[in-house]
């Protein structure tokens, strides 16, 4: 019993320390860039198809945006804090073993997975697909490289 408390503990306090030691501010600056690749993206890429396809009316009631806009922010902070501890986690490797093979692949098929998995469910067009899919997997590339560049304010966690 008191062998698996130890274990847990351990595990616990990694945990706790590699929250403590993620560069918060490098987490804020990754949000940011996601969410202004989101911007360009859902606007000037792909903003007329997207709306359409989504049944939106250019000219209709945009009440409740700011609060989308806020949750969409808060969650994209969530992306990026996870981002952030999956290159913790791998502890140890090298920077762009970190970046591409580890933390983009893993974040990418979650995106895919759990994107696509909505997309589907609601029986959404494919183009619809390319644009919500493609938008995750752009806006991982700089958060997967800053975070194994600089996502951690001290490597010695172990």
């Amino acid at each position: 019993m008191v062998r698996k408390f130890t274990y847990f503990h351990r595990k616990i306090q990694n945990m706790t320390n590699a929250i403590v030691h993620l560069n918060w501010l490098m987490v804020l600056l990754s949000t940011v860039i996601y969410y202004a690749i989101g911007a360009i993206w859902y606007t000037v890429l792909f903003g007329k198809i997207w709306a359409r396809l989504n049944g939106f009316d250019p000219n209709g009631d945009r009440s409740g945006f700011v609060q989308a806009m806020i949750i969409g922010f808060i969650l994209t902070f969530g992306i990026c804090t996870t981002a952030g501890l999956l290159v913790n986690a791998m502890g140890g490797c090298k920077q762009w073993d970190c970046f591409m093979i580890r933390s983009y692949a893993l974040l990418a098929g979650l995106v895919v997975g759990l994107v696509g998995t909505a997309l589907n469910y609601q029986k959404k067009p494919w183009t619809l697909w390319f644009i919500d899919i493609g938008y995750h997997l752009i806006a991982l590339l700089p958060v997967c490289y800053l975070m194994a560049k600089y996502g951690m304010t001290s490597h010695s966690m172990k």
